[in-house]
């Protein structure tokens, strides 16, 4: 999000020059910049074992149905990413987090988010769905890497955590 007045005086920014940042939001009467933002998100993939799962979200296009998907959403102020992950795997799945690792960050540009992604071990447990989601499946990890082969952060999730097996 580029800001296009002051948020908190409401002045019409302008650009200047900073550094090595080049047109800036800049408000004249703060004396301050006014930096682009973006949302900070988590996606996740719950393991168990050898074991992952993918969920299906309820979504209003029909053909995104029957995709298969990680975990995720937004951190919330309150929370560390740590924390949004386990939350969001308990919110969706119903299962506690046994640990949970940091694997890599991914700039999701179609949404305009940097997403966090983890591997978190679960507990024991059947799944108890969020009602956001259709369903919840364990895949082994080749059947779930070909499942988000066409997920642009999924894939790169499901990859960086199956290299550090290697």
């Amino acid at each position: 999000m580029r800001f296009c007045h002051c948020p908190s005086c409401g002045e019409r920014l302008s650009s200047r020059d900073l550094g090595d940042e080049h047109n800036v939001p800049w408000c004249d009467k703060c004396g301050g910049p006014w930096f682009e933002m973006f949302y900070c998100c988590v996606i996740v993939l719950a393991r168990r074992g050898e074991k992952f799962a993918l969920i299906k979200q309820k979504s209003p296009e029909q053909s995104e149905r029957d995709k298969y998907v990680c975990v995720s959403g937004y951190i919330k102020t309150s929370e560390s990413a740590e924390d949004a992950a386990r939350r969001e795997v308990y919110e969706e799945l119903g299962l506690a987090a046994k640990s949970v690792r940091f694997i890599s960050s991914y700039v999701y540009e179609k949404k305009q988010m940097l997403m966090l992604g983890y591997c978190v071990d679960v507990d024991e447990g059947e799944f108890k769905l969020s009602d956001e989601l259709y369903a919840a499946q364990w895949f082994d990890k080749e059947r779930a890497a070909s499942l988000l082969k066409d997920t642009s952060v999924g894939n790169r999730l499901i990859a960086d955590i199956l290299k550090e097996g290697e």
